[in-house]
């Protein structure tokens, strides 16, 4: 009589992405301390991000070739008239600078949710260093290549996400959780020049299976 064992195999858990391609585009912002927010795709529950990867290959308009990233967890909601964006998790930051490849970073959360509790989720980012009450205390301008207005075609996301993003104007802002983004009725207004555009950004997660 044979005995064949137990063999235990590993699980892993399945990997997400959202955002755009990490390739280049004609622009870098020169506004300081912007927040930009990825609109076209959402992470699925359950997911807890784990890097963000990003492309800046030229100075831009803003003349820095150094700046900062750090990056963020929004809640997606309807509102009346516009969709709002909730802050629900702040990134580790990072100081940063021109590279002809793309680059990547954690996205380490050090204050929110880890795991998103619902599929209501996206990313985005600030071109700022925060302090531990959510101040921008070292901002620059832009660190990532972008387009106005947006691309067309699929994000990284799928067929049905999208290359579409909005952004705040200059900085100054104070990341306390729960503060929101929207386009009016919010705690921050988008731009009104070309509020569409596509930047070369894109954020990788895990998807818990418990």
């Amino acid at each position: 009589m044979f005995v064949i064992p137990w063999t235990t195999f590993a699980q892993s858990s399945p990997s997400v992405t959202q955002g755009s391609t990490v390739t280049h585009r004609a622009n870098v912002d020169a506004d300081t301390g912007q927040v930009y927010i990825y609109t076209g795709g959402s992470f699925p529950a359950g997911a807890s991000p784990t890097t963000f990867t990003y492309l800046w290959d030229f100075v831009g308009r803003g003349g820095n070739s150094t700046g900062y990233v750090t990056p963020l967890l929004f809640e997606r909601i309807a509102g009346p008239f516009y969709t709002v964006y909730i802050l629900r998790a702040i990134g580790q930051g990072f100081p940063v600078s021109i590279n002809s490849s793309p680059q990547t970073i954690p996205f380490t959360i050090i204050e929110g949710v880890a795991r998103t509790p619902s599929a209501n989720y996206t990313f985005g980012y600030v071109n700022a260093m925060l302090n531990a009450s959510g101040q921008e205390t070292a901002m620059s301008s832009g660190t990532v290549d972008m387009d106005y207005p947006a691309d067309t075609g699929a994000g990284v996301g799928g067929p049905r996400s999208f290359n579409t993003w909005v952004a705040t104007g200059e900085g100054g802002i104070t990341f306390a959780l729960g503060t929101t983004f929207s386009a009016t009725g919010a705690d921050f207004g988008w731009v009104n020049f070309y509020p569409i555009r596509t930047y070369s950004a894109q954020a990788d997660g895990v998807v818990s299976t418990q």
